[in-house]
């Protein structure tokens, strides 16, 4: 073998791995700003329902002329944030369409409507909250929120230390892998999510959302297609991470 062919094969294989050295991210750009938290030896405790299910945890249907403030009896005073899955409601902060998180006190919510003939079907999260709450209306299309830095396909879009909260949206990049502590639930509106539940793979399909019972938990989840949209709700200090 001659000095000038190896020299050539030494040169095309160090531009070889050059080009590969710039396609991979490293991992500082591949995990965000932090590396992933580790695995907890507790499961997150992921359920999994459809849009409609009345068995379901904090969830509840509001019918034409139905007053918000029949399902939250005996909370009032309390601070609480609705995450509406679908249909329509009317309130002073104007229309919330599917996706959309509104938080306030119960005893303001009882001035909101549905005005389809449709039922409004929402989710809640009460919040211990021992300061005013203002009225935030949080539209799952806003402009307002911001994307976190070096993690692909995930915007907060409103972090609300006031009430110990942050509103999430998740998507669409196709196979992203984040990795989350903090999260309490999460409503997909296209698309799918798988969601590692300990040994467990759990799908959460378009029009189903899911519980997560120990937000302390570290929750893998990944976008199962490029249409994934997701909106969920997690503590204002949740820690976000690329798997």
């Amino acid at each position: 073998m001659s000095r000038f062919f190896w020299k050539e094969r030494r040169s095309d294989k160090r531009l070889k791995d050059a080009v590969l050295a710039k396609e991979i991210p490293r991992d500082d750009d591949r995990r965000g700003p932090a590396p992933p938290p580790p695995r907890t030896a507790h499961a997150p405790g992921v359920s999994v329902h459809r849009f409609g299910d009345e068995a379901a945890p904090n969830c509840r249907r509001i019918n034409s002329g139905e007053e918000a403030g029949d399902f939250l009896e005996g909370n009032k005073g309390t601070a609480v944030a609705l995450l509406l899955l679908q249909g329509h409601l009317e309130g002073a902060q104007g229309v919330l369409s599917g996706g959309d998180v509104l938080v306030s006190t119960a005893s303001e919510l009882q001035a909101l409507r549905n005005p389809g003939v449709e039922p409004a079907l929402l989710t809640f999260v009460e919040i211990s909250s021992k300061v005013p709450v203002r009225t935030h209306h949080i539209r799952r299309d806003g402009l307002t929120g911001t994307a976190v830095p070096g993690i692909t396909g995930l915007r907060t879009l409103a972090r609300l230390p006031e009430v110990g909260l942050a509103v999430l949206r998740l998507g669409p990049p196709p196979g992203a892998r984040w990795v989350f502590k903090g999260v309490t639930a999460i409503a997909v509106f296209s698309g799918r999510l798988a969601a590692f539940d300990g040994d467990d793979v759990k799908e959460i399909r378009a029009l189903s959302f899911a519980r997560v019972a120990d937000p302390t938990a570290t929750l893998y989840l990944e976008a199962g297609n490029d249409s994934a949209l997701a909106v969920a709700f997690a503590a204002d200090s949740f820690v976000a991470a690329l798997s």
